[in-house]
Parts: structure tokens; C-alpha cells; sequence
């Protein structure tokens, strides 16, 4: 039991987190029209990415270097505290930029021009969770990602379904808010002091400096073929490609629970036992993600209809393909966190950019002839192009 009692706290914090954004997109796809709920998409789409590009690789950072500090609380907060201070600096920053860029263009009649609202919650989730897996909560540090403040959005948004894009905006803002500082007393309420003396930390911002690259093409090698989409095809586009990439969801609840519980033993392992482990992590991630695999491989179109409405049943064959090309990932293992936690940035960040080089132009090449499938089929090129270049230099380094 003892055994199991950690690994199950942290299986159940991370699908409450995934929940919420699973919930999200299937609220906002049926309360909303297909434009409509682009709008919301596409706004949460690009925030998502900004909080992920302000973090500046910290959430990774924080995760092993408070992991092998032990028993050192000072040091823990320390860095914590560094972490939430920058982000703090760098969210200014992007806000004032994100304000003067929309006053000066567009105008704020979107939901992309208020992203400005949530940047600095969005962002400090990500150093928050990572400070108390490491600290020994892997429950409650999956469970404080950015998930929940989906999950809070979606809850209000129930009682009180809003009637366009914005109003769905406005509750999401909110609820980021209330996320955050609901996770701020969680981990400690003396970390509220560095939201009030913001300073850039260069020193961490250079660690983390390939962690942040690899993080933000790891986004856009998912999503930026939605951005893609918005260039190529119509708007609406925008709602289906985040409903296919949302079936994903469940498999990268289980890849990113088994990375993140496995990364502080990952840290200080060596030898043959660093690969024992490894192993397990890659057998069990194989077993539990199969039931969901052939649920969405034999029945794709019913699937869709049920969970996000008639109009996305259609696209069976697209759901079919990533849907194969992240099991290839999952039965290749837990690659990329197993480098990192072994300094091996660099090495992950290469793959990550030959991943986001091949999906990008071939979504651009595909999307052109073949649409939606056509970035379908560049994700999953370029999802099993990287799991296999990363298991590579793994079985080179460490069996």
C-alpha cells in the first residue's frame, strides 16, 4: 500500500487538473457556436502559450533542484520565492506590451486582446505545482496546475452559461485569479512576498534557459497548427482542432503524471537502477493508457458526437491518428524527463526543435491540400519522429 499510496495521490490530482480543461472544451463547444467558442479557443490557446514562454523553463528547474535539497526548507523557499518574483517582472513586462500592441492595432472587441488578464496566474501555477511535487505532495502538486482553473471556470459557467465568447472570458479571468491564490495558501502564505517585490533573476532565467526553448516549441508543436488552421481555413476550424487535440487530454494526463512523479526518483538515481526505473514507468504508462486507446480507435466518430456534438463526428479518421502516434510516444517511455533530470537539455531541446521544424511545414504543406487531416498527419509525423530520436539518445546514455 505504501507502494501505491503516492502514485495514486498523484493520478488523482493530475486527472481533476485534466478534467478541468477537458470540461472546459466541451462546455464552451456545446454552450457556445462554432465562431463563438473559436473566439474563447483561440484567446486560451495563445494564453496558455504565453504563461508557458514568461516561465522561462522555472516549473522544470524548481522540480530538481528542490528535489535533491532534501530536507533544506530555506533553500526550497528560496528558490521558489526567485521564481515567483521574476514572473511577476517578465508578466509586467508582457502585459504592458500586450496593451499598448491591441490599443495600437485591433482595438479590445476579442477575447485574445484581454489575454493580458490572466498572464502572471496562468504562469505562477506552473513554479507552484512544481515546488510541492517536489517537496513530497504529488497529489496536490498535480492538482494546483493550470487545469484546475478550468475546472473553477467551468463550474461557474455551468450554473451560469454565458452568452458569448467575452462574457466566457471575463468568468475564466476570474477564475484564474482565485485558482492562483487559492494555490499560493497551499503551498505557504509567506509566498505571497515575492508578488510584491517583482525583480528579474537572470541567474535562473539562464538555467532554465533550454527548458524554456524546449517548453514553448513542446506548445507549438501541438498547437501552433491551430494558429495555422486560422491562416488556411475557416474560423470554426479553430473549435474542431481543439476538440481532437482535447481527446488527447487523457494520454497526456498519463504521460505527464508518470513524468512528474518519476522525475525527482529519476534525479537521483544512476546505472541499472535509473533504468529499472525508466522501465516501469514506460510499462505502466503502456497499460493504463490501452483501454482509452481502443476506446477512441474503435469507436472515434461516436466518441466525438457524444462529447462535443454531431458537427465533430466527421472527423473519425484525424481523431484515429494522433491518437496512435502519442501511444507510440507512451510505449517509447518517459524519454524526455529522463535527460532533463540528468542535465541533458540540450539534447531534449534538439528534438523538440526538429519536432515543431516538421510539424510546422508540414501542417503548412498538408493543411494546404488536405485540411484538418492534413495537420493531423503532420502532429503525428512529427509526435513519433521526436519519442524516437529521444529513446535513442537515451539507450546511448543511460543502458
Amino acid at each position: 500500500m505504501k507502494i501505491f499510496l503516492p502514485l495514486t495521490r498523484a493520478f488523482s490530482g493530475r486527472f481533476l487538473s485534466a478534467a478541468g480543461v477537458i470540461a472546459l472544451s466541451i462546455t464552451m463547444s456545446r454552450q457556445l457556436s462554432l465562431t463563438e467558442a473559436g473566439l474563447f479557443f483561440e484567446a486560451f490557446i495563445t494564453l496558455m502559450g504565453v504563461a508557458i514562454a514568461v516561465q522561462f523553463g522555472m516549473p522544470t528547474v524548481i522540480l530538481r533542484t528542490v528535489a535533491r535539497l532534501g530536507d533544506d526548507p530555506g533553500e526550497a523557499d528560496a528558490i521558489l520565492g526567485r521564481a515567483l518574483a521574476s514572473l511577476c517582472a517578465i508578466s509586467g513586462i508582457v502585459v504592458a506590451l500586450w496593451l499598448t500592441f491591441f490599443y495600437v492595432t485591433s482595438g479590445f472587441h476579442t477575447p485574445t486582446a484581454w489575454v493580458w488578464l490572466n498572464i502572471l496566474p496562468t504562469a505562477a501555477m506552473g513554479p507552484l505545482s512544481s515546488y510541492l511535487k517536489a517537496k513530497g505532495y504529488p497529489g496536490r502538486g498535480g492538482f494546483w496546475e493550470v487545469g484546475i482553473l478550468s475546472l473553477i471556470a467551468c463550474g461557474v459557467m455551468l450554473v451560469a452559461p454565458p452568452k458569448d465568447a467575452m462574457t466566457a472570458w471575463i468568468v475564466f479571468s476570474s477564475a484564474c485569479w482565485v485558482g492562483m491564490t487559492a494555490a499560493v495558501v497551499l503551498a505557504g502564505t509567506r509566498h505571497f512576498r515575492p508578488f510584491v517585490r517583482p525583480v528579474l533573476d537572470i541567474p535562473l532565467l539562464f538555467e532554465g534557459r533550454f527548458l524554456w526553448l524546449m517548453s514553448v516549441l513542446a506548445y507549438m508543436s501541438l498547437w501552433g497548427g491551430v494558429v495555422i488552421s486560422n491562416w488556411l481555413l475557416a474560423e470554426s476550424y479553430t473549435a474542431v482542432l481543439n476538440a481532437l487535440f482535447r481527446t488527447l487530454a487523457p494520454l497526456q494526463f498519463l504521460i505527464l503524471t508518470v513524468d512528474f512523479y518519476m522525475a525527482p526518483k529519476f534525479a537521483s538515481a544512476q546505472g541499472l537502477q535509473l533504468w529499472k526505473l525508466y522501465t516501469k514507468a514506460r510499462t505502466t504508462c503502456t497499460f493504463m493508457a490501452l483501454p482509452y486507446a481502443l476506446l477512441t480507435l474503435t469507436f472515434p466518430s461516436v466518441f466525438l458526437s457524444t462529447v462535443f456534438g454531431e458537427s465533430f463526428a466527421q472527423f473519425d479518421t484525424e481523431m484515429r491518428l494522433i491518437v496512435v502516434a502519442i501511444m507510440v510516444q507512451i510505449a517509447l517511455g518517459p524519454t524526455g524527463i529522463l535527460l532533463n533530470m540528468h542535465g541533458l537539455d540540450r539534447a531534449t531541446l534538439l528534438c523538440m526543435v526538429l519536432r515543431s521544424t516538421v510539424y510546422l511545414a508540414l501542417s503548412i504543406l498538408l493543411g494546404l491540400e488536405f485540411g484538418v487531416f492534413g495537420i493531423a498527419a503532420a502532429l503525428a509525423v512529427s509526435t513519433i519522429l521526436q519519442a524516437l530520436v529521444q529513446y535513442s539518445i537515451a539507450v546511448k546514455n543511460f543502458h
